[in-house]
């Protein structure tokens, strides 16, 4: 296993994150012997970061990962995040205060390593289920920003960040404040644009036709303030793994605009090209591109079981892609990615 510095840090952490989210099931939903086994494979194969966040089975995530560490007498980085409520709004500070503590009760924990805030920041405040917070509200005074700090200063979590998700002139707004540690960024092979430049011939990230959102090079923006980049999604959901099926479609709405399921389905159709030679599967393909990005401190994988740990961890270490797939995958992101939407509408 490598290990990377988390942005300005000092944090060292496996360059594989043990994802504890929904989508894999294992954290919230599997027996605890199952949860046992692949933690303890996780930590023997040198993973030592493991992110969860109460929205994952409801504190469900972050009872069991609690429970396991304790059990195992590990030591591991660890990172929790939470969602703030639209009854929040009314004091930011101390909600955030209270869900720090209602979350280190669940992991059974005095501190965490990293906390981050889960909601979506968007330029104007979105009501219903996906509660969104303007960046104001992230970094303003009595915003969720000084909760945080007031955390730290109890010596209740050491660093701080956010989930970059909503829309991205708001993220790059709360990155440039210079003010939080660390950002999850959404990346992979069928949406690249928080890392890649993909059209290159007038350098736009993404082409016109491109109907995933733009990210708008997130991931650089973030490194540029010395911010540590977990990559989410890694596997969109499961579109880029060898059995997608049953993966992320049950969802009515997809984490990230424009990035549905069955069209990612699709989109991995297309890069299906990268497997051979030393790379084993899409799996790893997409995980060993996620690791060639400058900048980027931990690629969360989300694990069902112990053979996923395996296939993920070889990933470590092992090279990115070709300097040939790397120039037929741009040449893909802005042309035929670009047309799916308009054949499909």
């Amino acid at each position: 296993m490598q290990y990377r510095t988390l942005g300005n840090t000092g944090l060292r952490i496996s360059e594989i994150g043990f994802g504890c989210g929904n989508n894999a099931v294992l954290m919230v939903g599997a027996s605890y012997e199952e949860q046992l086994r692949a933690v303890r494979r996780a930590l023997e194969l040198g993973i030592n970061y493991f992110d969860t966040a109460f929205a994952y089975g409801l504190g469900k995530s972050e009872e069991n990962l609690g429970k396991i560490l304790n059990e195992l007498g590990a030591s591991a980085v660890v990172s929790t995040k939470i969602r703030l409520e639209a009854a929040a709004v009314a004091d930011l500070k101390s909600a955030t205060i209270q869900a720090v503590e209602a979350g280190l009760k669940r992991l059974k924990r005095k501190s965490v390593d990293l906390i981050q805030l889960h909601n979506r920041v968007t330029m104007e405040r979105s009501p219903g289920k996906r509660f969104s917070l303007t960046p104001k509200d992230v970094v303003g005074p009595g915003g969720v920003l000084e909760g945080f700090k007031e955390m730290r200063d109890e010596g209740k979590v050491r660093f701080f960040g956010f989930s970059g998700l909503g829309d991205p002139k708001a993220l790059h707004e709360v990155i440039d404040s210079g003010e939080l540690h660390s950002v999850q960024a959404y990346y992979n092979l069928l949406n690249p644009s928080a890392g890649q430049p993909v059209r290159r011939q007038t350098g736009q990230p993404v082409p016109r036709g491109f109907s995933a959102l733009d990210y708008a090079l997130l991931i650089d923006r973030a490194a540029s303030k010395g911010m540590g980049v977990a990559i989410i999604r890694v596997l969109a959901a499961g579109a880029l793994t060898a059995n997608p099926e049953g993966g992320g479609g049950s969802s009515p709405e997809p984490l990230s605009p424009g990035s549905d399921y069955a069209l990612d389905l699709e989109r991995a159709e297309k890069v299906k090209f990268l497997v051979g030679g030393d790379v084993k599967s899409l799996t790893q393909a997409a995980i060993r591109f996620a690791l060639m990005k400058p900048g980027v401190s931990t690629v969360l994988v989300g694990f069902s079981n112990t053979a996923h740990i395996d296939e993920a961890v070889a990933c470590s270490g092992a090279g990115g892609l070709s300097q040939e797939d790397m120039a037929r995958l741009r040449k893909l992101w802005d042309s035929d990615f670009g047309r799916l939407k308009t054949e499909g509408s």
